[in-house]
């Protein structure tokens, strides 16, 4: 079987924002009915020399299509701490035998991880949504940005970041690709006033929202250990939809919470059992929408596996 490999800018070349907000959507549903399984990641730590070497291996199956898995590996010196090389793919196979394929992940990463915020609003939020804040300013959320200006089509989106280049560049960059009214500002407080749904996308230790009104939708992207975007406590008075809930339980905010020894609200159906992701986008958390809920993604190596399969599609 040949292997063939797929960089990052072909990717980009055929696959756009609606095609990921539609791919990731429809592995949401997928995921929902069974159809795709999401099994758990793998992480290692070793050393090479005087390097640590962290690598994360994350598995996917589309059943009767295509199974495969993203890895990432991170090298870090071990005297300053600081990260040097950074390789991430998804490897791809047909089950059917006749393909095999290895994908430059960065950029498919970024988009999935977007699209996957705006559906989190999409299936939760009230809508119409008129306006949109964004927390971040960084790769992730300028594909955010651009995921939310399909997905929803609010009329305005506001963004913020702690320094006036970050928020500048933003501007450049994701200005020309919307067609909703873009607004830079200056702080968290007035990103939000007003605001139909929220959109953390931090990489920060320090929880960034500590509060919004009660009805406004919260929409967490790239949770993990390393990062607390919320304000624990929020995880408590608003109901949880997580994209997977074993995967977010090992996020900041929930660990944070663990230590008070507190749970969160997480969203059950009438069995008792915590929905996830895949139940909203299927339309059984219908009776949830509107009530200022938390979609909180954590990444899925599924959505990684359907926009590969989709963009080798194109490309083939």
């Amino acid at each position: 079987m040949d292997t063939r490999h797929i960089s990052g800018e072909e990717i980009a070349s055929v696959m756009t924002a609606r095609d990921f907000v539609d791919s990731c959507d429809e592995a949401f549903r997928l995921y929902g009915l069974g159809k795709m399984v999401n099994p758990p990641r793998n992480e290692e730590m070793g050393r090479e020399g005087n390097r640590d070497v962290f690598r994360l291996v994350m598995p996917g199956w589309w059943k009767w299509n295509f199974q495969g898995q993203k890895v990432i590996e991170e090298l870090s010196d071990v005297n300053t701490g600081r990260l040097g090389e950074r390789i991430a793919v998804i490897e791809l196979t047909d089950v059917r035998g006749r393909d095999r394929i290895v994908l430059d992940a960065e950029h498919i990463t970024d988009m999935r991880t977007g699209a996957a915020g705006a559906l989190g609003a999409k299936y939760l939020a009230k809508t119409p949504i008129h306006t949109a804040a964004i927390l971040g300013t960084g790769r992730v959320a300028q594909a955010l940005a651009r995921c939310i200006d399909v997905a929803l089509g609010p009329k305005r989106m506001r963004a913020t970041s702690r320094t006036p280049e970050k928020r500048a560049a933003f501007a450049t960059s994701v200005a020309p690709d919307i067609q909703c009214g873009l607004d830079m500002v200056e702080d968290i407080a007035t990103c939000i006033d007003g605001a139909d749904a929220i959109f953390t996308c931090v990489p920060t230790p320090e929880p960034i929202l500590n509060n919004a009104e009660d009805h406004v939708h919260i929409s967490v992207i790239g949770g993990d250990r390393r990062s607390t975007q919320l304000q624990p406590e929020l995880l408590k008075r608003r109901f949880v939809v997580a994209d997977h809930a074993e995967q977010v339980r090992l996020s900041g905010e929930f660990l944070a919470l663990r230590d008070m020894d507190e749970t969160p609200r997480w969203a059950k159906n009438s069995a008792g059992q915590i929905s996830t992701i895949g139940h909203a986008a299927l339309g059984q958390l219908e009776h949830l929408r509107g009530q200022g809920g938390i979609a909180y993604f954590s990444g899925l190596a599924i959505q990684d596996i359907h926009a590969a399969a989709t963009a080798w599609g194109k490309l083939r």
